[in-house]
């Protein structure tokens, strides 16, 4: 490479031999430029420069060699990397509050530098941004919710058992309440002719009544509804309408009845969720999901 001195006594260059040869062809530097050479630390007359093919012309003043070239700005990518950086993020920690923004300003990066791409870089960065907030996308939208799925379902289901065991209670309360009206007799013990429901007992082998929605009829007045006597968790039951349309279809919970269910015999089974095994006592009490110990 090559340097010159200038009219203005300063050093520029490095110059190519190509652009050494330009110069001189346009008269910008003469045969009495003083150039150093490659690898000299020596000032010489361009004309000593067998290479140039000049010979020094007395008097002539040295051309000026030509001004140093601007330095050319590199382009911009400020937003191809912020993209980069929120696409990180949003796979590190912040999920959709990344990943929507690293969506964003990956696009609006790749666009600038499709338009004007002497102006404007970072494709790639603002393509992977664009890839890692699309990821973040999915795995919030679609992953995290598969995940979640079995732990929602099963605090349903404990929702749904509490409910449950609340519905018995409710039951037990009323039977009670029906009982403290009637000699301390449950409406099964007590007859037709006092309000009550006896001559209607079909219990089958287990003391499961058939007949349960009577029984649960008379209890009208201290039930006050007939969404009590269905278990949230059973789909196949609709609660009536009233309970003058009760039915075996509106009933979630099995009756026992008999001679020896009454509140003197606490620990005999009144009423059975059979979906989640909730058993309601003469007592009032209510054990869920398995029998109380005797």
């Amino acid at each position: 490479m090559y340097k010159t001195i200038g009219p203005d006594g300063k050093e520029h260059g490095p110059y190519n031999l190509q652009e050494m040869r330009q110069w001189i062809s346009e008269g910008r530097i003469n045969g009495q430029t003083l150039v150093q050479g490659p690898g000299s630390s020596e000032w010489r007359p361009a004309s000593t420069f067998p290479e140039f093919g000049l010979s020094a012309a007395p008097g002539s003043p040295p051309s000026p060699p030509p001004p140093p070239s601007e330095p050319r700005t590199p382009p911009q990518s400020g937003l191809a990397i912020t993209s980069l950086v929120l696409g990180i993020l949003s796979l590190a920690c912040l999920g959709l509050l990344a990943g929507i923004p690293a969506i964003i300003c990956g696009h609006k990066a790749r666009g600038r530098a499709r338009r004007a791409p002497a102006q404007y870089g970072g494709a790639g960065l603002a393509l992977a941004g664009l890839i890692m907030g699309y990821v973040s996308l999915a795995v919030t939208l679609v992953v995290l919710p598969a995940m979640l799925l079995p732990a929602l379902a099963k605090a349903k289901e404990r929702a749904q058992r509490i409910h449950c065991v609340s519905n018995m209670k409710l039951i037990g309360i009323s039977f009670r309440l029906w009982a403290g009206d009637h000699d301390d007799h449950f409406p099964f013990n007590v007859s037709t002719n006092s309000g009550g429901t006896m001559e209607l007992c079909q219990p089958d082998s287990d003391g499961f009544d058939r007949n349960a929605a009577y029984h649960f009829r008379a209890l009208s007045n201290e039930l006050n509804t007939t969404r009590i006597l269905v278990c949230p968790a059973d789909k196949d039951k609709q609660p009536a309408q009233d309970f003058e349309s009760l039915e075996a279809a509106n009933l979630s919970y099995k009756l026992r009845t008999g001679k020896d269910l009454t509140e003197a015999n606490p620990e005999e089974i009144l009423v059975v969720c059979p979906i989640h095994n909730n058993i309601l006592y003469c007592d009032g009490s209510v054990v869920a999901g398995q029998k109380r110990p005797r």
